[in-house]
């Protein structure tokens, strides 16, 4: 993986910890990135921070992904904020 350009990457648990890794990285290589956070938002402002930094879009939404309700609003803030053509899925490769 080399070239996440025009890629939306939705990253859950992204404030801190191996998510905050797989989020900075996926914004190194371009991608703009959805930084989803259950409670410490100020931890998640300092991840988007750092992805911006760098150059990348990125977003940080609250949401608890074991609510489906939660889950459908963290998806629909992406669409609103990123508008992406295509989502990339770190767990699927195509």
């Amino acid at each position: 993986m080399t070239n996440l350009k025009n890629k939306v990457a939705l990253v859950t648990g992204s404030a801190r910890g191996i998510g905050k890794a797989i989020a900075v990285r996926y914004g190194s290589l371009g991608a703009s990135v959805v930084v989803n956070y259950s409670t410490d938002e100020k931890r998640a402002q300092e991840t988007v921070g750092e992805i911006e930094r760098m150059g990348s879009v990125a977003i940080a939404v609250q949401a608890d992904i074991s609510k489906v309700a939660d889950i459908d609003r963290l998806f629909a803030a992406a669409s609103e904020e990123i508008r992406p053509s295509r989502y990339y899925r770190g767990e699927c490769r195509r």
